[in-house]
């Protein structure tokens, strides 16, 4: 089978459900009716037009779309909805590629917002920021959503997502639905505050006028009035049932007397009799087989059907007016109306029982997008299929945090088979992967490559080796990990393949504290990375959590590995993490302040990706530090071992609590190091890294000094500072010979004193890099100017390295006025500052150049985004900063 491309980084604006339907030429004009619902819809959040299966609410949507989209400013952007979309996953997906066709500026990648939302949780909800903020961006536009057919989403967790899209809109955009039931939102809140304009079956029934407008526009000779109004009577001014009526009366010279909009029966009895048996035969097959696809494009009708005229037949059929709309005029694309689509979908089971099925497999196989394949796959029951279009999305869904997504999709299939396939194995695998839970991971690695093995699957094994090798060694099995590493040496690999097994060799090299196999790799995995440039989940975003920032002769490397990742058509979640670190690290003050917003912004928009929380709140941590701003530091660093999975291994929690340690060492707090001191003191297990050794005796080293026992500390920094030479983590616990300088220094022996500082000053000047002198700034500085005579590197670098300290220190970094991790959107800024100074919602209104009505929403929406109660709690926020 051919592999299917999923476009998940740039949702697309082509599919026939992103346009609005074409008008039909017997559609009849409302003048009346619409210059109302606009007129109210000024000031609405949300339009809601409500009536059963018949009543014209498509008709009506796509009139009120054409005089929106007249207005000056006026965007106006659609989706119609059916079953497919009936998950808050697929309902976004399909609202993000409508609002594609606006080229709205994102903050994060809309692929990676909408991986994020997956159910009505918190950090779903939270997930909604960017496109909330994207929608805001634009106050000069007025944007209208029409979501048509509503009433396909079922999905509880769906509705309350779409509720808190619409709940915290910003006040550009209103909200156009089409239902036949009324959906379960906040609409009494809504109505409450005029912000829900709505409309009912009979707000869209049919009088008089609109019937005998009807039968001009179909070229019928119009029934006498009384015969006209028995019918609207009979009907409840239903247009289906008016539509049925008047093309029985052209055949049968009179109107039926038993239709309305509750005879179902006799609905589908018209359908079966005159509208299908009608058709000729071959058009008749065509329809009935077409009914199993969402949408009628050419391609799709003709792999189901095998008729190379498709695009004449679907000409041929909009012509004669049966129940169809055009999505795209040009192809053309069109979509059954829901009641015919049911009707043909239950006709075709009675005519030809069981080839739905095989009708479905059809389309899945002629379908370009994976996405939209795969539902196909699922309703044909060819679970394997649908298992290789799942294992071929999955590594751009995880590159951008779709962890939830594929675990959906895996659920659809049948859990006995399931369970038996080692792609479903290794697909759960890549997910626990993502979320770094690598006790689960190596357990479904190992099943996976198992049954490759067996089967002969060789490319499909080493890839599933080396993954299981990454999980060994992330949970201290390195002996396993080296015996990986071993198995694919002799292997003539691909470089795609080949880059796996370079990460892993950096990776074990640093566990084991061997710096060369660590530089080896990191060099192998760029070099093999850049002969596969579309190679990068999850090995080469897995370099950027900042555990190799800093060692020494790795800032190349990760620089090209960055250059690598750096790609716009790319929306890999981790990377403006590596960005970050490599700014901070180096000293870099505004590029630092930068990329810090920029990590912290996705980290609160995707509350969901466990790493990306973690390595922004190390980092941030570390910037809070660099300023002196300890205890803020000390309540960032905190709350990592909050976001911890349970797969997580002892050893990593603990590295974790190194680099608080170190935060309280740079503060000077004995008693906080004190307290640390028994969880990362005792002796390592079995199964933790030999760098944490290096840790241990720091870090009793560090608490020794602070004592002013220099005797002790001398012995444990000068044995942290030995085992540092192989087995380090800068970023996490710092450099042992700062402390040992200033161990010796206190025990006047300052040219031992000045060797160790000259090695930290020389590896930051190598570097071109700062992070080695995140130490007490007091210390440092008495101990540079004491030993600054013995010290061997010249003067000139020592003051340029000074100034570049003194910068990045005094840089700012963790931005005052609008905080990297701030959730309101420029315009709440504004309207929030002058809430704050006490002025009225008119007074803001007048400063602002806004309307009364948008001000409250900009001011209902300061609330909700920052959890608060009142005006009064507002402005204290705003004062706080």
């Amino acid at each position: 089978m051919p592999t299917l491309p999923m476009d998940i980084r740039s949702p697309s604006a082509h599919s026939g459900k992103y346009r609005i339907p074409r008008a039909r030429r017997d559609a009849v004009s409302r003048p009346a009716l619409l210059a109302r619902v606009l007129t109210q819809a000024d000031d609405a959040r949300l339009v809601l037009v409500q009536a059963p299966a018949g009543f014209g609410k498509t008709t009506l949507l796509v009139q009120l779309s054409a005089a929106l989209a007249a207005a000056p400013g006026a965007e106006v952007v659609w989706v119609s909805l059916d079953a497919e979309d009936n998950d808050a996953n697929r309902l976004f997906a399909a609202l993000l590629g409508a609002l594609a066709a606006l080229d709205l500026p994102w903050a994060v990648p809309p692929a990676t917002v909408l991986a994020q939302l997956q159910d009505a949780s918190p950090a779903s909800r939270t997930a909604l920021g960017p496109l909330i903020d994207a929608l805001g961006a634009r106050p000069e536009a007025r944007i209208t959503l029409v979501l048509d057919d509503l009433h396909h989403i079922t999905d509880a967790a769906a509705l309350q997502l779409l509720d808190t899209l619409i709940a915290r809109a910003p006040p550009e955009l209103c909200l156009y639905i089409g239902s036949r039931v009324t959906p379960p939102l906040s609409l009494a809140r809504w109505r409450a505050g005029g912000e829900l304009v709505e409309l009912g079956f009979e707000d869209l029934q049919f009088d008089l006028d609109a019937a005998q407008a009807l039968c001009r526009l179909r070229g019928l000779e119009a029934p006498p009035d009384d015969a006209l109004q028995a019918a609207l009577a009979r009907t409840h001014g239903w247009v289906a049932g008016l539509h049925l009526m008047l093309g029985s009366a052209q055949r049968r010279a009179g109107l039926p007397a038993q239709l309305g909009p509750a005879a179902h029966r006799h609905l589908f009895d018209y359908f079966a009799q005159e509208v299908l048996a009608e058709l000729p035969a071959p058009l008749q097959q065509f329809v009935l087989h077409s009914s199993v696809l969402p949408e009628l494009s050419p391609a799709l009708c003709q792999a189901i059907t095998g008729r190379t005229d498709a695009t004449t037949v679907l000409d041929d059929l909009f012509g004669r007016q049966l129940f169809l709309s055009a999505l795209d005029e040009a192809v053309p694309v069109l979509r059954f109306h829901d009641l015919f689509r049911d009707f043909l979908r239950g006709e075709l089971e009675r005519r030809e029982p069981g080839l739905a099925a095989s009708l479905h497999a059809r389309a899945a196989a002629a379908e370009t997008r994976a996405e939209r394949a795969v539902p196909h796959w699922l309703a044909a029951g060819r679970w394997a299929d649908a298992l290789t279009a799942l294992r071929q999305m999955a590594d751009g869904l995880l590159a951008v945090g779709g962890t939830h997504r594929l675990e959906r999709w895996l659920e659809q299939l049948p859990p006995d088979w399931r369970e038996s396939q080692a792609d479903a194995a290794f697909l759960r695998a890549l997910c626990a992967w993502s979320r770094w839970d690598w006790v689960h991971a190596r357990d479904e690695f190992q099943r996976s490559h198992d049954v490759f093995a067996q089967r002969g699957q060789e490319r499909d094994r080493l890839v599933a080796l080396g993954l299981l090798g990454a999980c060994h060694n992330a949970l201290g099995e390195l002996e396993r990990a080296e015996a990986v590493l071993c198995a694919a040496a002799d292997a003539d690999l691909p470089p795609a393949l080949q880059v796996a097994f370079d990460s892993l060799r950096a990776w074990n090299g640093m566990a084991r504290g061997d710096p060369t196999a660590v530089l080896a790799g990191l060099a192998a995995m760029a070099d093999n990375a850049a002969q596969a440039p579309g190679t990068r989940y999850p090995n080469i975003v897995d370099m950027s959590y900042g555990h190799f920032t800093g060692l020494p002769g790795t800032r190349p490397l990760m620089e090209r590995l960055r250059q690598l990742c750096h790609n716009p058509q790319f929306g890999e979640v981790q990377v403006p993490a590596l960005d970050a670190w490599l700014a901070f690290w180096h000293g870099e003050p505004e590029p630092a302040r930068e990329a810090l917003q920029a990590l912290l912004q996705r980290q609160r928009h995707l509350p969901g990706d466990v790493m990306l929380g973690i390595s922004a709140l190390h980092l941030h941590s570390l910037h809070l530090a660099a300023q002196d701003h300890c205890a803020e530091a000390l309540a960032v660093i905190a709350q990592v071992p909050g976001l911890m999975t349970p797969g997580y291994s002892r050893g990593w929690r603990r590295t974790y609590a190194h680099a608080q340690a170190r935060i309280h060492w740079r503060a000077e707090d004995a008693e906080g190091l004190a307290a640390l001191l028994p969880e990362l003191a005792q002796p390592r297990s079995a199964r933790e890294w030999p760098l944490l050794d290096t840790g241990a005796a720091l870090v009793q080293g560090q608490h020794a000094l602070l004592r002013g026992d220099l005797t002790t500390a001398r012995v444990l920094l000068e044995r942290a500072a030995l085992l540092q030479r192989s087995g380090r983590l800068p970023a996490f616990m710092g450099d042992a010979r700062f402390a040992l300088a200033t161990c010796r220094a206190g025990q006047g022996e300052l040219d031992a004193a000045a060797a160790a500082l000259d090695e930290v000053l020389a590896e930051s000047i190598q570097d071109q890099g700062l992070g080695l002198l995140l130490e007490p700034p007091g210390r440092l500085q008495a101990l540079w100017q004491t030993l600054e005579p013995r010290l061997r590197c010249p003067p000139a670098a020592q003051i340029q390295l000074r100034r570049r300290l003194a910068a990045w220190q005094n840089g700012d970094l963790p931005a005052q006025a609008a905080p990297p991790d701030d959730p309101l959107s420029s315009r709440e800024r504004e309207v929030l500052a002058l809430l704050a100074e006490g002025q009225s919602n008119k007074l803001i209104a007048r400063a602002l150049g806004l309307s009364l009505h948008t001000v409250k929403r900009h001011v209902a929406n300061i609330l909700t985004k920052l959890a608060l109660d009142s005006r009064t709690q507002a402005a204290a926020y705003w004062h706080r900063r």
